[in-house]
């Protein structure tokens, strides 16, 4: 499974990019409910926060278990030590899929900067358009 940032939700609503299409619809995706919360964030009317939960629902649901809250902090200790400031959200979804032994697909270059500091962290390469 690639656990997905809200990044790469945002590229596709924004592009219909077919390459990204490809990849949701060929892989075994999921999100969580950061990235749930990130995306209806950006919902500007009912109807588009309806239509956004619609479209979530079609990926893999994946529950944050509550001892991954002992490791987001332990991540983000770390992070802070070696002088990454990282946001929350980004080191919970890392967190996430460390624990769940799956790739974050991501387009935000913080993932990269956790990955550094927690080098359990890995990455799916996905396509740039």
């Amino acid at each position: 499974m690639i656990l997905l940032d809200a990044s790469v939700l945002v590229r596709y609503l924004r592009t219909s990019s077919p390459t990204i299409r490809e990849v949701l619809a060929s892989a075994s995706c999921g999100i969580c409910g950061v990235t749930r919360a990130e995306i209806l964030y950006g919902a500007r009317t009912v109807t588009d926060a309806a239509n956004l939960r619609v479209a979530m629902d079609a990926f893999i649901q994946v529950p944050i278990e509550m001892d991954i809250w002992d490791h987001l902090g332990d991540h983000l200790a770390s992070l802070r030590v070696k002088g990454f400031p990282t946001p929350f959200q980004d080191v919970l979804l890392a967190t996430i899929a460390i624990h769940n032994n799956v790739e974050v697909w991501s387009y935000d270059t913080h993932f990269r900067t956790i990955q550094a500091a927690v080098p359990a962290l890995r990455l799916f390469d996905g396509p740039l358009a």
